[in-house]
């Protein structure tokens, strides 16, 4: 009886470390480009791991496509589902750049584990960022040493209708338009994402 007891206690002790971990990504505004493929951020969307304070901050102003994942997947990713929001920290870390790529793919992982999506969609969605992830991560590097922008200063964030993403950055890049402010990812938040998952997420 005693052992049962015991037993027990572990189970909802368990129970509430899991809960503790949960940390959903607030939901933010977000304002569209006519393309209808990209979107202006406009509200700062925080996304902290589990119960640590290790958390990361897509500034206002950051331009997303919603993933960077292979066109195969990328109707499913915008679809309205609870992978968005991770989705968005997701590419603002290929953006930055600051973590690994592996670790951004983790980190992408552990937002959807905490934002409730299947476990279905993301193995699917994780599994084709490790495998092809890399050219995302690659243009993302080459775009930001050629000048382009993907974080719009205040006073470039209202965009005139009917414009694509694509064409507003190149008139950017045409004007000499710099990025606008960034928010650092720091290192201990990157390092996360090389524990083990249950660990990440539960540990402080």
């Amino acid at each position: 009886m005693k052992g049962r007891f015991v037993l027990l206690a572990i189970v909802a002790q368990a129970a509430i470390v899991s809960a503790q971990a949960q940390q959903r990504i607030e939901p933010v505004d977000f304002r569209p480009f006519s393309d209808g493929m990209h979107w202006i951020v406009r509200e700062p969307l925080v996304y902290t791991i589990g119960i640590s304070s290790d958390s990361v901050t897509v500034p206002v102003g950051f331009v997303t496509d919603f993933a960077s994942i292979p066109q195969a997947l990328q109707s499913i990713i915008r679809a309205n589902g609870p992978y968005i929001l991770p989705a968005v920290v997701h590419d603002y870390l290929y953006w930055k750049q600051a973590c690994s790529r592996r670790q951004a793919d983790q980190v992408l992982l552990l937002g959807m584990i905490e934002n409730d999506v299947r476990e279905a969609h993301r193995t699917a969605i994780h599994g084709a960022v490790s495998v092809a992830g890399s050219f995302a991560w690659n243009d993302n590097a080459r775009d930001r040493a050629a000048g382009l922008v993907r974080i719009l200063p205040a006073d470039r964030q209202r965009v005139p209708g009917n414009t694509a993403w694509l064409d507003y950055r190149q008139a950017l890049r045409n004007e000499g338009v710099a990025e606008g402010p960034d928010t650092p990812v720091a290192p201990g938040f990157c390092a996360r994402a090389d524990l083990p998952i249950a660990d990440a997420l539960n540990t402080r």
